[in-house]
């Protein structure tokens, strides 16, 4: 599908391994110049090169830490400076850690927010003018199921994300009028880095074996299989082009029908 991304400018964060990988080099495929962000420089320059080859009109990588505030306008500036403006922003972050309430402590909490929360509110105070200058713009935040449907022992990942997806639902209402859509995807289990730590987590708590620890994070799951990382890309290059122009505010379950909710 031809979707229009060719002259889009894209930034992507935590973009190194998984679901921001596969938004990358979707993003890419459809011809969009594309800036990755994270703190690995080996494996963004490795993924600079297969954005090229999937067929990016440009790519580059942005030195980012999305705990260190100091980071982050530098680097979206650094891509305007390379690109000359910003189109899209695909807003993903590490995973909280797992764990039941208890377990967890203040500066936990405090990580979390520094990790999940408050970069996304510094980087949008970063890319908004740069769409607001062209009216037009995209900004994608990629969440959990999790704020469709608690996760247990998951206490961090559920709350501080919801607050993600309050941000985006006042971003979608203030922005519009100016061609700016916002909205978050909300993945369930996918074959990722992130998706291993979690069957990690739970063998390791409570003595499952790996068979069973898959099985337990699948049991809710219709389609009985993780997702593919790919298919999660090409609805991050779908809500990012013109085809999206009219969908905003919305928060959408990628979760083979494990969320109920309407």
């Amino acid at each position: 599908m031809q979707l229009g991304l060719e002259r889009k400018r894209a930034l992507v964060t935590a973009a190194s391994r998984g679901l921001g990988r596969a938004s990358a080099l979707a993003l890419a495929a459809e011809g969009a110049s594309v800036a990755v962000g994270g703190r690995n420089q080996a494996a963004m320059t490795e993924l600079v090169c297969e954005l090229k080859d999937a067929g990016a009109a440009s790519a580059i990588a942005v030195q980012m830490d999305l705990a260190d505030r100091a980071t982050l306008k530098p680097a979206v500036d650094e891509v305007v400076a390379e690109f000359g403006g910003l189109d899209i922003f695909v807003g993903n972050t590490g995973g909280p850690a797992a764990g039941p309430f208890l377990s967890v402590s203040r500066e936990g909490w405090e990580h979390a927010l520094n990790e999940s929360l408050l970069p996304m509110v510094d980087l949008c105070h970063a890319v908004l003018p740069h769409m607001q200058a062209n009216r037009w713009g995209r900004i994608i935040f990629v969440t959990t199921v999790g704020v469709k449907i608690v996760q247990p022992n998951m206490v961090l990942s559920d709350s501080v994300r919801l607050a993600v997806v309050g941000l985006a639902k006042s971003l979608s209402i203030e922005f519009a009028h100016e061609g700016i859509m916002v909205n978050c995807l909300c993945p369930g289990p996918f074959a990722t880095d992130r998706m291993e730590y979690l069957v990690q987590s739970s063998m390791d708590r409570d003595g499952l074996s790996r068979a069973d620890a898959e099985a337990l994070w699948l049991q809710e799951v219709p389609v009985g299989k993780f997702g593919d990382p790919n298919d999660f890309g090409a609805i991050v290059a779908t809500l990012a082009s013109e085809r999206g122009g009219f969908i905003t505010g919305t928060a959408i379950a990628l979760d083979g029908g494990k969320s109920r909710a309407y």
